[in-house]
């Protein structure tokens, strides 16, 4: 499938997720990037990993970015049996409660994906399993990849 035929199957299910086109000059792949609301993340992953015509099987990688004004989930699925891709991007408001809900009962490789993002930006992933730091020691404060982030002095600085 190539992306306008991947965007003609997923908007027949979900008629009301975005395509975000590519901008003149932006250095991309191919894949197909869509604008998917948080409350139908889970609903739409599902869709796509278990709807046989588009069998996104692997999880490439999920992470985070940060906006000054808000964070932006970034979701990575491969087809390892159609050969195609898709990317996901879920943008997040709350800056003082960040919170998007786990796709670890669809791709279980977003367990450690989703801990990091959390660990390091300080978003919450409802309904994971296992949400604790990965990375960062436990009494850590802060979360070190915001853009608001600021470093205390430790005994070297």
């Amino acid at each position: 499938m190539n992306s306008a035929e991947l965007l003609a199957a997923i908007k027949a299910k979900f008629p009301d997720l975005q395509e975000i086109p590519k901008v003149t000059g932006q250095a991309r792949g191919d894949e197909l990037y869509l604008a998917v609301p948080s409350a139908k993340l889970v609903e739409v992953c599902r869709y796509l990993r278990f709807d046989p015509p588009l069998s996104f099987d692997f999880l490439s990688f999920v992470t985070s970015v940060d906006f000054k004004t808000h964070f932006e989930a970034v979701y990575y699925l491969v087809s390892t049996l159609h050969k195609h891709k898709l990317v996901l991007k879920v943008k997040v408001e709350d800056r003082n409660k960040p919170q998007l809900p786990t796709v670890t009962s669809i791709w279980p490789t977003a367990d450690w994906q989703e801990r990091e993002i959390f660990d390091l930006m300080g978003i919450g992933f409802e309904g994971h399993y296992n949400l604790r730091r990965i990375l960062l020691p436990d009494d850590w404060e802060g979360y070190p990849l915001r853009k608001d982030y600021a470093p205390k002095p430790d005994r070297y600085d």
